[in-house]
């Protein structure tokens, strides 16, 4: 996991390998008046982007998720969530993996680290990261973020 601010994400370019991901950084900048919903591809399946406006509530009521292919880059555009986060290997499956999605969703646990997200952030998660996204974090109800999907064969990792 990689917690930085937006003017930072030039740093990470060199995580990369094969591709320049600077269309993607450029994007990032400017993607404030993307749809929700919005698939935006700069690798195809490898590289993607969407956009989401979510509901934050009680982390009671999420999931935790982890990723086997992709790295999420979550990027805040607006308002703010909180993400737990656990290393992956302490969660305990809930339900079978699902390679169409990659997510596999796992039984509640108590979170090891909590990222306090909000406009101006970014993180990376990595499949060896347990994240549970959308927690309310007592100032904002809703988050407006990107989550860029990064195929691990496109990273150095």
């Amino acid at each position: 996991m990689i917690l930085d601010t937006h003017d930072k994400l030039h740093r990470y370019a060199g995580f990369f390998r094969d591709i320049d991901p600077q269309p993607l950084f450029e994007w990032l900048k400017s993607c404030r008046d993307t749809p929700p919903g919005q698939k935006v591809d700069f690798v195809g399946d490898k590289l993607f982007a969407k956009t989401l406006r979510e509901d934050t509530g009680p982390g009671e009521g999420l999931k935790w998720e982890a990723h086997r292919e992709y790295i999420d880059l979550q990027y805040i555009v607006g308002g703010g969530e909180v993400i737990e986060w656990v290393p992956a290997a302490k969660l305990t499956a809930e339900v079978a993996y699902d390679e169409k999605t990659d997510c596999q969703f796992y039984a509640p646990t108590a979170a090891d680290a909590l990222l306090m997200m909000q406009d101006g952030l970014f993180t990376f998660l990595f499949p060896a990261d347990g994240h549970k996204p959308l927690v309310a974090d007592g100032l904002n109800h809703h988050v407006h973020k990107v989550v860029a999907k990064i195929h691990k064969s496109l990273v150095v990792i």
